[in-house]
């Protein structure tokens, strides 16, 4: 897919989907109508020949388009450590 055929307005709202938002949200962001978005999702869809939106956005990433997804640094490394038999706070006093 060649970059010169989507639109940056097509891909702002793409990548806007992709971060999790509505169509309502995208368009608040990108100050037009709700069904403007939908136009603009839908035939971002056509030309990453997806058959969904979410599979746009996949596509998107897939095609480098959309680039690499965003990682979130300010998750602590707590919340990946899997629990062990004794539960998270295996180790640690009690609290009252």
């Amino acid at each position: 897919m060649s970059r010169a055929l989507i639109t940056e307005h097509e891909l702002a709202a793409l990548r806007l989907l992709a971060q999790g938002r509505t169509q309502v949200e995208i368009a608040r962001t990108l100050r037009i109508r709700p069904e403007t978005v939908g136009r603009l999702l839908n035939r971002a869809r056509i030309l990453l020949r997806a058959r969904t939106l979410p599979h746009a956005v996949a596509r998107g990433y897939e095609t480098g388009l959309l680039g690499p997804p965003p990682h979130d640094h300010e998750i602590e490394q707590e919340e990946h450590r899997p629990s062990g038999p004794d539960g998270p706070n295996r180790g640690q006093k009690p609290t009252d």
